[in-house]
């Protein structure tokens, strides 16, 4: 008797190590599957932080001016959003970020009047079932949100593996030569999770973006007389969990958070911020 519960505990170890190894050895695709329209609740919340010591506090007018600016600022962040896919006439994936009103609040910003105009629209973009970015015709810095919640690996992949977005989250003019620059742009299927009897793969986002260099002095003396012989820099880094139903083809959760560094800031408005983002599908189970 005591031989026969050996063998069967051997045996029953043995099937679950060989599924632990078969899960992650399992390449699966990510691919997004729209029919209808899927709504998320959304988070893309700023918090500012306090002026570098290194940015000027003897310019008057510099500082009058980041106060004003600071000021319109806050209209910005304390904004309701709610994003919505839909698949197109050729099967891709339209995403719109539209601005939700509050019906509780009688505030009006500059930016929710802007939105309003636009049908409350706040962003747009397009991406393949693949989730390969389609839609390069808006700005960089659009299509940098768009990659970031919603691009997704064209090809299979197996945990452990890793890929990049197609951002560019720094950008300069002509008027800045570079002389240190760093990037890592990376997502890494860490897990394949089962939940509610569906398969849940778990990607981690680590992005970072660096460079730092000397803008041309006539154009700093513009914002600053303090700025206009020092050496600027910018740092914008990115870190998210999110989950992906493989089964059902969508974001069950996207949690993220990106830092912005800098100490260039044109007209004297800080540059320095952390950005929350969160996408929660609403009605979905």
């Amino acid at each position: 008797m005591i031989k026969l519960i050996l063998i069967l505990t051997l045996y029953l170890v043995s099937l679950f190590t060989y599924a632990q190894t078969t899960s992650l050895e399992e390449s699966v695709y990510l691919k997004w599957k729209i029919t209808d329209t899927l709504t998320y609740h959304t988070a893309m919340r700023d918090t500012i932080y306090a002026n570098n010591k290194s940015q000027t506090e003897s310019d008057s007018v510099t500082n009058n001016i980041d106060d004003l600016l600071q000021a319109m600022q806050t209209q910005f962040f304390d904004l309701n959003y709610e994003t919505k896919l839909f698949p197109d006439k050729n099967g891709n994936v339209d995403i719109a970020m539209m601005l939700k009103e509050n019906k509780t609040d009688s505030t009006r910003s500059i930016f929710s009047g802007i939105a309003k105009m636009n049908g409350n629209v706040a962003l747009r973009g397009k991406v393949s079932p693949e989730g390969e970015l389609l839609s390069r015709y808006y700005k960089t810095e659009q299509n940098n949100i768009i990659s970031i919640l919603f691009e997704l690996p064209t090809s299979p992949v197996k945990v452990g593996d890793e890929w990049s977005l197609d951002v560019n989250m720094i950008s300069m003019d002509q008027n800045f030569k570079a002389d240190s620059i760093y990037m890592k742009n990376t997502v890494k299927l860490s897990e394949i999770k089962i939940l509610n009897g569906n398969k849940i793969a778990v990607l981690k986002y680590d992005l970072q973006e660096f460079v730092s260099g000397e803008f041309d002095s006539k154009v700093m003396s513009m914002f600053s007389k303090e700025s206009a012989n020092k050496e600027t820099f910018m740092k914008i880094s990115h870190k998210a969990t999110a989950e992906f139903d493989i089964d059902k083809g969508y974001w069950i959760l996207y949690d993220g958070e990106m830092d912005t560094e800098t100490n260039f800031s044109p007209l004297g408005m800080n540059g320095n911020k952390r950005t929350k983002f969160k996408l929660t599908p609403v009605n979905k189970s």
